[in-house]
């Protein structure tokens, strides 16, 4: 069930001075150049690590803001992006049909397909 693409804000967490769970580490003032020449509308892909080839777009971030904030305590940046992805919704349990239309229903998930 969804009438326009699914809306989502992600947040990105990156390590600086520390390895990531790739084993990368960041330096703050890479990290800094790279927020700051974010491109506008990204896509968002969905990427089975099984096959680095099985790369499929699924989305993409909107406008030309993201907010980047900056955890001391923790030395990680976190990159928050606004976007759409363009598969999915909301998968329902119909309850009761009135005169054709859906006049009762129960939402059970929240879905993302490709």
């Amino acid at each position: 069930m969804s009438e326009e693409f699914v809306k989502a804000t992600i947040q990105i967490p990156i390590a600086v001075g520390k390895p990531n769970r790739n084993g990368t580490v960041f330096t703050k003032e890479a990290v800094e150049n790279a927020v700051s020449n974010i491109p506008v509308n990204m896509p968002i892909i969905y990427r089975d690590n099984k096959s680095e080839y099985d790369n499929k777009v699924i989305g993409a971030t909107i406008g030309k803001s993201h907010v980047v904030t900056w955890d001391s305590e923790n030395q990680v940046y976190k990159l928050t992006v606004d976007g759409v992805v363009f598969y999915g919704g909301a998968a329902i349990i119909v309850n009761e049909i009135t005169d054709g239309k859906i006049s009762d229903f129960s939402i059970v998930s929240i879905g993302l397909t490709t």
